[in-house]
């Protein structure tokens, strides 16, 4: 009886150590893939196309952007957000 549960902990070790292997390599597959799917072409796009500072505008002499404060007053104060 003691060697068979010996010879299935065996199997059992080299299993899980097989299990890890393919799970770290199915994780860097998966991750290229997202990387290579998703976040390369969002990132191309951003930077051939995108402005999110709007610094190519240059109709204003600056490029701040105008801070507009709401009215002060009680009743806005209960509703800041």
């Amino acid at each position: 009886m003691q060697t068979i549960k010996g010879f299935f902990a065996t199997i059992w070790k080299y299993w899980k150590k097989f299990g890890q292997f393919i799970g770290d390599m199915i994780g860097r597959v998966f991750l290229m893939l997202f990387y290579v799917t998703v976040t390369l072409p969002f990132g191309i796009g951003m930077r051939l196309f995108g402005d999110p500072l709007d610094i190519q505008n240059k109709s204003r002499p600056s490029t701040w952007r105008e801070r507009t404060s709401p009215e002060a007053t009680v009743d806005a104060s209960y509703n800041q957000f």
